[in-house]
């Protein structure tokens, strides 16, 4: 079982995982997830590393009055729990809307940083399609939680997958109870106001970038314009949705450790 750990930053109360022992790599996590949800199936996979998981504002274990979110704001939050970890250096993942926050992190504390992967991630959402996604994600997620969270299921998964699901209602109906969706709207609406474009040339750390080629809540070509933007960055690919790593964590470790390997 995980251990959970708190830190008080800025008024808000960050919670985050801290599992195993060995170089530390730090799992940021995306849009409407949480540490646990997004990263539970790479857990058996990466046993020789300490995960540090965090959960940033609107999500999980973490409780913040925060109004109005920014990407230095999940920054910060993420800093704080590697301090209370007593973490200096680390390897870092993100993950979507994390994966923003990876490469903020890391163009701005470069010399925390000694590894990055960017997993299902992008530079902004200024194309149509994403600002539709993004606006209906936050207006559903204060009017209509249970659609969103078919929605999610919807274009985050794959066909194969979702016929293996026996009661989708039953999954539905927690994912309602359990969420936070104030905080998912609040991290939609940051998904708007993304730019991590002045961030990519500042970035130090050798980069691998996971894209998921059947990706429908990120366009798959976002992926090569990060690695695109980053020096030496690797570009890689799943073969699955947005959500191909919890849909086949052993792939995705499988890349990962390749390059944290290296």
């Amino acid at each position: 079982m995980s251990k959970i750990e708190y830190v008080h930053h800025n008024g808000a109360r960050v919670g985050y995982r801290d599992d195993g022992a060995g170089k530390p790599l730090i799992l940021v996590h995306g849009t409407g997830g949480d540490g646990e949800a997004n990263f539970e199936g790479l857990l058996p996979h990466l046993s020789r590393r300490r995960l540090l998981r965090p959960d940033y504002a609107g999500s999980g274990l973490t409780e913040d009055p925060t109004e109005v979110l920014t990407l230095d704001h999940l920054v910060q939050q993420v800093i704080a729990a590697a301090d209370h970890a007593g973490i200096d250096r680390f390897d870092l993942a993100g993950f979507s809307l994390g994966s923003a926050v990876a490469v903020r992190l890391a163009a701005l504390h470069s010399g925390r940083v000694d590894r990055l992967v960017l997993i299902g991630g992008f530079v902004h959402a200024s194309d149509p399609r994403s600002r539709l996604q993004f606006g209906l994600w936050a207006d559903l997620a204060r009017r209509d939680p249970a659609t969103l969270a078919r929605l999610m299921m919807l274009t985050g998964f794959s066909r194969a997958f979702l016929a293996g699901v026996a009661d989708m209602e039953a999954v539905v109906s927690d994912m309602v109870s359990g969420g936070n969706w104030e905080g998912v709207a609040l991290q939609a609406e940051l998904d708007l106001r993304v730019d991590v474009s002045p961030d990519l040339s500042l970035i130090r750390a050798p980069t691998l970038v996971i894209g998921n080629r059947c990706d429908q809540m990120v366009d798959p070509a976002a992926s090569t314009t990060l690695a695109a933007g980053i020096a030496g960055a690797t570009l890689a690919w799943l073969e699955g949705p947005h959500l191909a790593l919890m849909e086949r964590p052993e792939a995705a470790a499988e890349l990962l450790l390749r390059h944290l390997a290296d």
